[in-house]
């Protein structure tokens, strides 16, 4: 399953600096409330924003654990994210 960001979604991501976690910041518009996903959350929205097939396998792999360590938590996070409006599911 591939994801892509949503129409109306603004979004920063600020990179890993002096120790700290990678960070995206999400505001669905023009109203919607701000989310801040950080470490390993933010990693999981960047892969899928950008169209990764295998989410969870990409994960294991910058993170250097097995995938099926990851797969379960990770598709669930991608459910809730596609849930929030801050995901959606390309068809």
């Amino acid at each position: 399953m591939t994801h892509h960001i949503p129409h109306r979604l603004g979004h920063v991501t600020l990179p890993p600096e002096n120790g700290r976690p990678v960070v995206v910041y999400l505001m669905p518009l023009p109203d919607g409330d701000p989310v801040g996903l950080h470490g390993t959350a933010a990693l999981i929205w960047s892969i899928a924003a950008e169209g990764e097939p295998d989410v969870p396998a990409a994960l294991a792999e910058l993170l250097a654990v097995p995938a099926d360590t990851v797969r379960g938590d990770v598709e669930r996070f991608l459910t809730d994210l596609v849930a929030q409006g801050l995901l959606e599911e390309a068809r």
